[in-house]
């Protein structure tokens, strides 16, 4: 089945400009062009665009995409059932949102009594769930962690996350300790049992490559940050020593 530009941007709601563009960046390629300089375009194409709109639904940018989807390794069933997983999640999110909403409506109503942590019921689940599909969506590591917290109860997801917290707040230290201070590495290592243990296997090249996010990235920086000036560096050099001291 061959589709013109004008077909297939009828049948994916996708605008030919959109079209156009992709193409510019070498994002979606038509199977063949004219000699009347038409686009065609095949059933190949037709799901590589879906592929590219499954990605835009989670916000991914379009050279992320590109990127993830020419890999050699890249596997199409693979991927659709992350997505699903992935959105999935998201409805799930969206579900406990408005349900928030409802509670809060009815609170004002005086038909609903609410704690003060109900007002934010589910504002902090999975609060780097696009980031992580953004960056590692199509790898062992995502896929593994989204089928393991997935398995987790509310409690356990509670559990983790405060267990987390104390941890990142050892690592972070006080502004009297080193990288290699004793008391640093061991809570380092101890995060690092902690991916391990709840979310994905963790070996000391990905650790490390954690480290370089928390720094670069503000958003993550901000974590660290908080806790003291400076903690997102100080964390990526305890993570690097580390890293060198126990790779295989």
């Amino acid at each position: 089945m061959i589709y013109t530009i004008n077909e297939l941007a009828k049948l994916s709601k996708v605008t030919t400009r959109t079209l156009r563009y992709y193409d510019q960046l070498g994002l979606l390629t038509p199977a063949q062009i004219g000699q009347n300089g038409y686009r065609y375009y095949n059933r190949e194409n037709l799901l590589r665009l879906q592929q590219i709109l499954f990605f835009r639904e989670l916000d991914v940018p379009l050279k992320d995409i590109r990127n993830i989807i020419d890999r050699p390794d890249y596997d199409l069933v693979e991927a659709l059932q992350q997505h699903r997983d992935a959105l999935k999640q998201r409805a799930e999110r969206v579900k406990t949102l408005i349900e928030t909403i409802d509670e809060t409506i009815a609170s004002f109503k005086g038909e609903w009594i609410m704690s003060e942590k109900d007002y934010f019921e589910g504002f902090d689940e999975n609060q780097y769930a696009e980031e992580a599909q953004q960056r590692w969506g199509n790898t062992r590591q995502y896929a593994e962690s989204q089928r393991k917290w997935g398995s987790y109860s509310k409690q356990e997801k509670e559990t983790i996350k405060v267990k987390s917290g104390e941890i990142t707040v050892r690592m972070v230290g006080k502004d009297t300790n080193k990288p290699d201070d004793p008391e640093i590495q061991t809570a380092v290592a101890e995060y690092h049992a902690l991916i391990n243990d709840y979310f994905y296997s963790c070996d000391v090249t990905f650790m490390r490559g954690l480290a370089d996010m928390w720094e670069a990235d503000p958003r993550f920086a901000a974590n660290y940050e908080k806790i003291r000036e400076g903690g997102a560096a100080f964390v990526k050099q305890a993570v690097y020593i580390y890293c060198e001291q126990n790779k295989s």
